[in-house]
């Protein structure tokens, strides 16, 4: 009885931790996509002058760079 309520616990807590880092991670992504969108809005506005915009982003978490061509 004793291990059984201890896996019980054991699995309550371990499925809580990952539906919370998942949580966080999400909303992580969200936020970074919006600061994102936001540069890339603003670098529309700013280099539009009909000569062309190159925007990269180097990893998954990196913010993305706007330069003109």
């Amino acid at each position: 009885m004793k291990t059984k309520n201890r896996n019980w616990t054991i699995l309550i807590v371990g499925g809580s931790i990952i539906i919370i880092g998942t949580i966080l991670l999400l909303v992580q992504i969200s936020r970074n996509h919006q600061e994102n969108m936001s540069i890339i809005d603003e670098c529309f506005d700013r280099f539009d002058e009909g000569n062309g915009v190159v925007v990269q982003k180097e990893g998954f978490w990196s913010p993305v760079t706007c330069e003109r061509q």
